[in-house]
């Protein structure tokens, strides 16, 4: 008898009934780009964004002539039905890919293909578990993230050039259940009445995606998804000095504040650029500290082979409740005894996680954060209002960034002002040291005297390290 593993992903892999007219892949359900202009290349697909009703509008077509879709159809009629469980060991999505993808390499050359076999054994291999159509989003870099309302609503994405987009795709319930019966499969976790609600990250095509995925009961409209582009964040601190999200004075003292044992706690809305700040401080602070990461989504970036020490834990997620074997607390408790000189956390996103995060605090422990508020002052609020952390233990913050994304339906993000906490009559009080003024720029409003270190750090030290930073970035500190 087959394991219910094995069936979940053989259901979707199944042989169709045989039909006088074979029905269209669902790639094909893409459509045929047009002769228009606009499209940018990435095949097998072509992608472009239009304009419908004064609103940017994204289309992605199939760049493939009628002789290889045909062989295409074969190819995943044959793969589907040959596939041995056995094959896939161990069972993760990664090792299900690439067997179905050599097969179907396999199968192209026999029947002659010559060109760009691997890119159309990918195709097929995607095809044949059902998301071939969430396979051509993943491979276009320029979409962030994409939205899915209820199962006979469209995608509509965030696109890092034309911003908010609608589209015309409407997920079928094959790929809705293939999405389902995937991020249920390879999470290790179960999607059922009790637990609707699932999050995972998968690779798909290059990218690494968190796919957030909501059914009955929860979602009232029967389904809901939200699937985000993790290793979008890859531009550098450079970068985001030249493109003016920060500014290379506030980006130099960043660098030498956690370098020298100091903390930063990045807060902001979502989709205001918390983890792209964050993976840049990240890459740009000194490799040989020892770094410790508590994610339940990986969205650091893997350092490794570039000579930085990187141990990563992964923890279930926030979801899973009291159901959660690896919580983000427990972790965060324990860092301090993995000796790390940095702890890196992805995000701080409950009452249990505020109470063991501010513990390590006071043992000591120090790095990066991100904390989801509209401002720094909401996230002392909602720390000593909602999750009971005493006014005391706020001074251990050390620096604050506060990120804005100003319209929503756009891509501008960026930090909007600098704060140190600090203490006043024994209670904590921000000082404004970075604020964007009118004309959008990040000025020190701190005066003379500023950047002072971390507590108990040789203030000749600290400025040394900014110094460097400042080398470093380009000599950019003037903001």
């Amino acid at each position: 008898m087959k394991s219910g593993l094995e069936r979940s992903f053989l259901s979707l892999t199944a042989r169709r009934k045989a039909q006088t007219e074979p029905s269209p892949l669902l790639i094909e359900l893409l459509g045929k780009a047009d002769e228009g202009g606009g499209w940018t290349r990435g095949y097998p697909f072509r992608y472009r964004v239009t304009s419908v009703n004064s609103a940017p509008f994204y289309e992605v077509g199939l760049g493939l002539p009628l002789d290889s879709c045909m062989l295409l159809r074969k190819a995943v009629k044959e793969i589907s039905v040959a596939l041995d469980p056995r094959e896939v060991e161990p069972l993760t999505f990664r090792r299900l890919i690439e067997v179905l993808t050599q097969h179907a390499a396999e199968r192209l050359a026999s029947y002659g293909a010559r060109l760009r076999i691997r890119e159309l054994a990918e195709l097929a291999a995607y095809e044949a578990i059902g998301l071939s159509r969430i396979l051509a989003i993943a491979k276009d870099e320029r979409v962030t993230e994409f939205f899915v309302d209820s199962d006979a609503s469209p995608v509509y994405l965030d696109h890092a050039v034309a911003g908010r987009c609608e589209s015309g795709i409407v997920l079928t319930a094959r790929e809705r259940d293939a999405l389902a019966t995937h991020v249920d499969t390879f999470s290790g976790y179960t999607l059922d009445f009790k637990t609707p609600s699932l999050k995972n990250d998968l690779a798909i095509g290059g990218a690494i995606l968190r796919i957030s995925l909501d059914l009955e009961p929860v979602s009232v409209n029967r389904f809901a998804l939200d699937v985000r582009r993790l290793n979008i964040s890859t531009l550098s601190l450079a970068e985001l000095v030249r493109l003016e999200v920060i500014s290379g004075e506030a980006a130099a003292v960043l660098v030498g504040w956690l370098e020298t044992g100091g903390n930063v706690t990045v807060v902001g809305e979502t989709g205001t650029g918390k983890t792209t700040l964050l993976n840049a401080l990240d890459e740009q602070v000194e490799r040989r500290l020892r770094r410790l990461y508590i994610e339940d989504a990986v969205e650091t970036r893997d350092l490794l082979e570039r000579g930085y020490h990187q141990m990563k834990v992964k923890v279930d997620p926030f979801e899973r409740g009291e159901e959660s074997g690896r919580t983000k607390e427990s972790e965060i408790v324990k860092a301090l005894h993995r000796s790390p000189d940095i702890v890196i956390l992805s995000e701080i996103q409950s009452e249990e996680h505020s109470r063991a995060f501010f513990q390590a605090l006071a043992s000591g422990a120090r790095g990066i954060q991100t904390f989801h508020a509209s401002g720094i002052e909401q996230a002392i609020r909602r720390w000593t209002g909602m999750h009971h952390i005493a006014a005391e233990n706020i001074l251990d913050l050390g620096l604050m960034v506060q990120m804005s994304r100003p319209d929503r339906l756009k891509q501008s993000r960026y930090v909007q002002r600098i704060c140190e906490v600090v203490p006043e009559g024994g209670s904590p009080k921000l000082k404004e040291l970075f604020l964007r003024d009118r004309g959008g720029r990040l000025r020190n409003v701190a005066g003379s005297g500023w950047p002072l270190p971390p507590e108990g750090v040789d203030p000749a030290r600290f400025h040394e390290r900014v110094a460097r930073a400042t080398e470093r970035l380009g000599g950019r500190s003037d903001g």
